[in-house]
């Protein structure tokens, strides 16, 4: 079996994620790491295969339509906790002066 192209897409705590296409869709890759670990646990719901490819070991999570839902609701608390917190400033405007 020819393996897909790996894609990585970020290295939150120094944990590689990326994604691989499957031939029904994508596989989500987390670097096997304590905090890897925790994300792919969350993920996957306690049950995520581990992989080697290379010289790296990754827990491997089929991205499917429950995972996906759980990403969804994942990614909108982060941004209401983010929202949320008093001295976080999203956007900062600088206004000219008005000229009287």
């Amino acid at each position: 079996m020819q393996e897909q192209s790996y894609h990585p897409l970020g290295h939150p705590d120094s944990a590689e994620v990326g994604v691989q296409p499957t031939p029904d869709g994508q596989d989500i890759l987390i670097e096997h790491s304590d905090l890897g670990q925790r994300f792919a646990c969350l993920l996957a719901f306690g049950k995520a295969d581990i992989v080697r490819q290379e010289d790296t070991t990754y827990w491997r999570i089929p991205h499917n339509r429950q995972v996906d839902d759980l990403l969804v609701e994942l990614i909108d608390l982060l941004i209401s906790i983010r929202y949320a917190h008093p001295a976080m400033v999203q956007l900062e405007m600088i206004l000219e002066p008005a000229e009287p």
